[in-house]
Order: C-alpha cells, then structure tokens, then sequence
C-alpha cells in the first residue's frame, strides 16, 4: 500500500469494510465549539519552531487537537496519523480524535467509527489554513496521495479526491470529488512510486450486512478467484482538481490479494533458479521481455520499484533474520547492496522519483515473530526512516521515530526530494510563567527536515534513470499477465531449469475479466462492476527459459576485477 507511498512490499492487507460513507462526525455544539477554539489557537499563534539555521522546523500538533494514541493500536497497524507534502509550502497533517459520536441509522454491524481530523498547515509558519473532519468507519488506511496536490480518500467503498490546493470550490479546501465507483468491497489499494498506477483489490460484497468474505483459500471454495484486482492508468493533465485523467488498464481475478511489482511499462516476474538463485525479468505490458541479474537469497526476494527503471530488493543471507537490501535497474545492473545489522518487519516507503531518491520506512524488533500475528510491544525497539539516492545505495538522512506506527505513514519525503516531514514525540522544555512553574514533558510534533542538494553526478544519474524507463504503450495490464500468470506447464513437469512465480508471487492462477463487461473509467467516471470474471485459469504462453545459468550481480564494471587482498 503506498502514498506516493507504497506501504506494503510483501503482502497486501485488507481493509473491514462493507459499503460507502463521507460525513464528517462533529459531536454537539459544545464539541464542535471546542474544536474551533483548538483550531484558532493554531491559527492564531506561530506554531512552527526552529532554534537556529541548521535545526528541523518543528510544528507541535497539540494545539491542532491531537490527542496521543494508544500503544497497542499504534503497533496493531491502524491508520491514524499521517504526514504528506501537498506542495512545497503546504502539509497535509491527519489523525484520529476520540470523541462521542452519533449513531447513523446506516451503520453495519461489523463498523468500527472513529473521527479523522485533517489539517492543511503551511510553511514555514505552521499555522492552519484550513481543517475538516470525516467519519471513517474502520480502522485500516483511509488516505494516499496521487501526487501533484491531490490525494485519494476512501470512507467504507467509496472513492473521492481531494485537492486541497486547488479544490472545485475556493471556499471549501477539502471538498470531495468522486473519483471511481466501486461496486464492490475494497480490501487494499496501491499507488506506484510514480503516481501514474493505481491498482484496487476488491472482492464481492457480503449477501448480509455483518458477514465476511474469505479472500485466501486453503481448499475449494464456490469461487476460486474471489479477488478482483483493477488497474487505471493515472495522468496529470493541470494542477486543477478535475486536471487528473484516469483510464482503465484491465482487470483480473485471483485467489488471494498479494502486491506486484509494477509501473505503467510492464511488471517484474520472478524464477526460482535454485540454490538461492532467482532471476527478475522485466515483462513489458506489450510483450517484450527483459532478462535481468540473479539475486541469491535464501528468502523469497520482495521487489518494490522506486521510480520507473529502479527498483529495490530485500532478501535474506542464510536466515531470515539476516537481511539484506539491494538496489537494480532495468538495464540489468545490481547497483548496490547493504545488509541490515537488525530485524524489521513491515518495510513502508515514501518516494521522490524526480530526484531519484526514496525514504525507507522500518519497524525495528527484537526477533522473528509472525506477520500475521499482533506485534507485541515488548518485541519492538523501535522506528526508524532512511532517505537513500537511489542510484548509488547513499544513504542521505536517517533517524529514529516515536511513538512508532507500525502503519508507516508517520512521514513523508517531498516530491522534489529536499525535505523529510516526520511525526516524533521530543522531551520539550517549558519555562516558568507567573502562573506555573517550568516543567518537562513528551509533545507531539511534525518535524521537517532539509536534505542535502542533488550534486551533479546525482543530476546526471536521474536523467539517465529517466531515459532507461521502458515507455509506457497504453497495452492493457491484464493481457500481460494473462501470458504469465501461471507456472509453464514444461516447468511443472520438470523440462525447465527455472520456475516461473506467478503474478500474484504465491501461487495462484489468474482470470482475466471479461474486458467487455469493463467498460471504460474516465475521472469521475464507474469502475468496474463485473462480479465474475471468465471463469477459467489462463495459462500463461511462458516466455523462453535461460539455456545457460544467469550471471550473478556484481558490482565490478566491465574488466573490473576486486583487488588484491593485502597480505596479513
């Protein structure tokens, strides 16, 4: 799951929704009179701090009404803080505020209501300019950003953007504009590092209000590909609110919800090689297929792209707990490779593609444990974020986070690559007044953080990224995953040295959505609707297997050889 993030790299987690909703709660009069008063007084005073040149800008969130959250929902990975760039002058801040709401006579059974407040704050200054409240009604990501000023919105099944820079109607900063109609219930959304791709993961809605759908099968089921996942091709026709052009690039069905690593120009497949080795190729949209290096990990390798040639790795060196994380890119090269001295779980990235960086979210803990599980406190150390220059593997900035949000969407990297907006808890210090002696205690602020400037060596490998993206051919996603979306028959037999891992990267066998039944999504416009796809497995055409073994990742260029080791 990303915000000009991605959030997830290795699974996809599904939201408890079960139909669409957009009001925002406010309480009674005095309620709604006292989050006024929170607000002017954020309008009202200089919020943001900075102690000298060098240090963060700092902007307490008290006064816009935060309220600290608890731990154990915190580590659960409820989405209920959040920090994005709208444009360079301007954050979009939210979080959850507990307060007594009411009953709404549509409300399901399974609903868990809260509050989001949401905050548009300006630079420097941190002062408020403008603020909404929603009613969500679940507690699993409810925000991304599209890039360009406008973010995506989703309240039970429904899909609206907002653009609070450039809305519909001056007067109103967060108005909503819907964006796709889903007939069904939504259990994840993705949005590329580029934000030209959007994929939604759906499956049908329950017969009865309260019911669940089982979306991962250990055993035949009446549906067998109980997972819709659609594709829309993104565009930025102006910075207005109804600048953003969306079309629909297919559909396919699947068993289980799982991410793959995906832009506009094609998706990487993986081939278990053996002895640790597997290969990436790089299949186009339109057919083309690209052989890249092995990478040899004793894990399963999770790929994420950070821009539309470039993509990272994690894997692991002999155990699961020693991690690993590399850097290719399209033209076949390992770039660079770093192994992590500690153990995270739940990796989250903010991307900057046009400077060719990516900040690099980790919860920190103390041993293996299960991802399914709840993460107890007790095993996590921390949380921190890494700015790297993708090219090169340099790491930029890193510091540690608090309280930790297992979520990942406590920061945010600029879309020009030039600041790092994140959520920390810092001990501040409060002088003594005539009315209160000085005290000490933990407050909440966004800090952001300069980075350094793109040198010229980094100016020319951006470029260079950029002329190596595979172009984007309009070709429709599911017709390229409908040639790879299973094992090849001649692998299955044993004929093949290597094993095509399917589109889903676990296993199962897509459908392809009847591509009549789609029809066509333009801004504003439906989704689609269709409730069964073709009914059949397609096998994959399976592309031509390697004859001879694929050359391993070196970082040594052409007659480079490593250098002598020094006697001892």
């Amino acid at each position: 799951m990303v915000r000009g993030t991605a959030r997830e790299v290795d699974a996809v987690l599904p939201f408890r929704a079960d139909r669409a909703d957009a009001r925002g709660g406010v309480g009674t009069g005095w309620r709604r009179a006292a989050a006024v008063w929170a607000i002017l007084v954020a309008l009202s005073a200089g919020t943001a701090m900075a102690r000298d040149a060098g240090a963060p800008l700092r902007i307490p969130l008290e006064p816009m009404g935060y309220q600290a959250m608890a731990t154990e929902l915190m580590l659960a990975g409820d989405s209920a803080l959040t920090v994005d760039f709208v444009d360079n002058d301007h954050l979009l801040i939210t979080f959850a505020v507990r307060r007594l709401m009411k009953r709404e006579a549509d409300s399901l059974p399974n609903d868990d209501d809260r509050t989001i407040r949401a905050c548009l704050v300006e630079l420097p200054s941190g002062k408020v300019v403008a603020w909404t409240e929603w009613r969500v009604h679940d507690r699993l990501q409810y925000l991304w950003s599209l890039g360009h000023g406008r973010f995506l919105l989703r309240v039970r099944d429904r899909l609206t953007e907002i653009a609070p820079m450039a809305p519909a109607d001056s007067n109103d900063a967060f108005q909503e504009i819907p964006l796709l109609r889903i007939e069904r219930h939504i259990v994840a959304i993705l949005v590329s590092s580029d934000s030209d791709l959007l994929t939604v993961y759906t499956v049908k809605r329950p017969a009865r209000a309260g019911d669940t759908v089982a979306v991962s099968l250990g055993e035949a089921a009446a549906d067998p590909d109980p997972v819709q996942i659609n594709f829309y091709r993104l565009a930025n026709a102006n910075e207005s609110v109804d600048g953003l052009q969306i079309s629909t690039a297919g559909a396919i069905r699947t068993r289980e919800a799982a991410s793959l690593p995906m832009t506009t120009g094609g998706f990487l497949a993986v081939l278990n090689g053996g002895r640790g080795d597997w290969l990436f190729n790089f299949d186009e949209h339109a057919g083309k297929v690209n052989e890249l290096l092995a990478f040899n990990t004793s894990c399963f390798p999770r790929a994420t792209f950070v821009d539309h040639s470039e993509f990272v790795v994690f894997g692991c060196r002999g155990s699961d707990d020693r991690q690993e994380f590399a850097g290719f890119n399209l033209k076949g090269d390992e770039m660079w490779q770093q192994n992590f001295t500690d153990i995270h779980v739940n990796p989250t990235f903010s991307f900057a593609p046009a400077a060719g960086r990516f900040a690099l979210g980790r919860t920190i803990v103390g041993g293996l444990i299960d991802l399914d599980s709840p993460l107890p406190a007790s095993l996590v150390t921390g949380q921190e974020v890494r700015v790297f220059q993708s090219y090169d593997g340099k790491q930029l900035f890193k510091i540690d986070l608090t309280p930790v949000e297992r979520a990942g969407q406590n920061y945010a990297l600029s879309a020009d690559g030039m600041r790092l907006a994140v959520v920390r808890e810092t001990l501040v210090h409060h002088a003594a007044t005539k009315d209160y002696e000085a005290y000490t205690q933990r407050e909440a602020a966004v800090e952001v953080y300069p980075l350094p400037p793109l040198t010229k060596e980094d100016q020319v490998a951006v470029k260079e990224a950029e002329a190596r993206a595979p172009a984007d051919t309009g070709a429709r996603i599911d017709d390229a995953l409908r040639r790879v979306s299973t094992a090849d028959a001649a692998a299955a037999t044993g004929q093949n040295s290597a094993a095509r891992v399917d589109a889903a990267g676990a296993g199962p066998a897509v459908s392809v959505v009847d591509a009549g039944a789609q029809g066509s999504a333009a801004a504003g416009g439906e989704t689609a609707t269709n409730e069964q796809g073709t009914g059949d497995s397609t096998a994959a055409e399976g592309d031509a297997q390697p004859t001879a073994p694929r050359k391993p990742p070196t970082l040594y260029g052409p007659g480079e050889t490593p250098k002598s080791k020094p006697p001892q």
